[in-house]
């Protein structure tokens, strides 16, 4: 883990994913991690989810990372966090306050927090919190075409606005309990985007910048505790607030999980295609260190299938090599399909014959192949 004396300075910080037979490495210099998304709403769709589950980790392209976003809890060993916690290679992540009663807009704090130790104590590596939100930053919200859009932020919110926004929110009344037991168990905390924007002309106003100073401060304040830190934004962001917002994170040194970023309302049904072009944005500026897989379901109201799942994860798995490329991480892969191609003189991917069907005679590789047979012409015979 990093030298935790060192994560209060602001410089480029490294954070310790584990899992069940050991831990990826997020951060500036390191590989670009996909974060899966799964979850249940409703008792019927839990088969189901199972067998997304069982398809997701059989896939040769897999997520490092999978997140349980049920809203029903189950039992330890029926909840899905608790089954991709005992793979061997899949860092499982959570949203606890998913899981709270709530009674009124109220949430019970000691339940939050013992639901929190029961997963961290079952090997849960990544933790979401909301410490964020406050009366300050929710009254700049209102002056939004839509206010607030985050699942969990919005429960935080609910709750303060049921105390008259008397006292902290439900996390930071927790927050000293829940960084004890994140490092006793070596879990790190991603601090959620309570005001991330739901809009891409919500952006990059007041009610989010002043969220990002708050979030870049909690994170201080944890990581001198011992604990390792996420920090997520922005949420639907035109290509220069996504630009924007990342130099904003970037000077904090905390790694990055974009929520997309969206570049475009308006890619409703294609929303996996823009949230891969949003985070290769915020990717090439730096500011990408794990991107969570967006389904083409995204804002059609409908649950994604397992097909449309299986395809973010691989449009995630694309963009997050596109962005080690542009670090120079990982050339490999495409150094040997490069390599393949000059040997067999085809851009066809595990085709070795002359021509393909669409350029045929007129393929422009095979005057490579004659340029070669030439070079090797002149070779054998330049000395006679």
């Amino acid at each position: 883990m990093c030298e935790k004396n060192a994560c209060i300075s602001g410089r480029n910080r490294v954070a310790k994913l584990k899992f069940k037979n050991g831990f990826f490495e997020v951060g500036t210099g390191k590989r670009t991690l996909v974060n899966c998304l799964i979850g249940i709403n409703n008792v019927s769709e839990y088969c189901y989810e199972l067998e997304k589950l069982d398809k997701i980790t059989t896939e040769l392209e897999k997520p490092e990372i999978i997140t349980d976003l049920s809203t029903k809890r189950f039992k330890v060993r029926d909840s899905i966090w608790y089954k991709v916690a005992n793979f061997d290679q899949f860092v499982t992540a959570t949203l606890p306050i998913y899981l709270v009663t709530n009674v009124e807009g109220r949430i019970d704090e000691n339940e939050l927090l013992d639901i929190i130790i029961e997963q961290m104590e079952n090997g849960v590596g990544l933790i979401t919190i909301h410490p964020t939100p406050n009366k300050n930053i929710f009254d700049k919200a209102l002056g939004r075409k839509v206010p607030i859009t985050s699942r969990g932020g919005g429960l935080v919110i609910k709750d303060l606005i049921a105390r008259n926004f008397a006292g902290e929110n439900v996390y930071l009344r927790i927050l000293p309990q829940i960084i004890s037991h994140a490092r006793k168990n070596n879990v790190t905390l991603s601090i959620g985007a309570a005001f991330r924007s739901s809009n891409i002309f919500d952006c990059n106003d007041d009610a989010q910048r002043m969220e990002i100073e708050s979030q870049i401060a909690l994170g201080n304040s944890i990581s001198r505790h011992g604990v390792d830190v996420i920090i997520e934004s922005p949420g639907h962001a035109r290509p220069k607030d996504i630009i924007a917002i990342s130099e904003i994170l970037k000077k904090s040194g905390f790694p990055v999980m974009p929520l997309g970023p969206i570049p475009t309302d308006a890619a409703i049904g294609m929303d996996h295609i823009s949230a891969a072009i949003g985070a290769a944005i915020m990717g090439l500026e730096g500011c990408v260190n794990i991107i969570s897989a967006v389904t083409r379901e995204e804002h059609t109201g409908g649950r994604p299938s397992i097909e449309s799942t299986i395809e973010a994860i691989k449009t995630a798995r694309i963009t997050a090599h596109i962005i080690d490329l542009n670090n120079n991480i990982d050339t490999n892969i495409d150094l040997g399909v490069v390599e393949e191609r000059a040997k067999t003189n085809t851009c066809i991917a595990g085709k070795g014959t002359k021509y393909c069907d669409r350029c045929k005679e007129l393929c422009p590789l095979s005057i490579s192949r004659t340029c070669g047979l030439i070079g090797e012409v002149r070779e054998k015979f330049k000395n006679l």
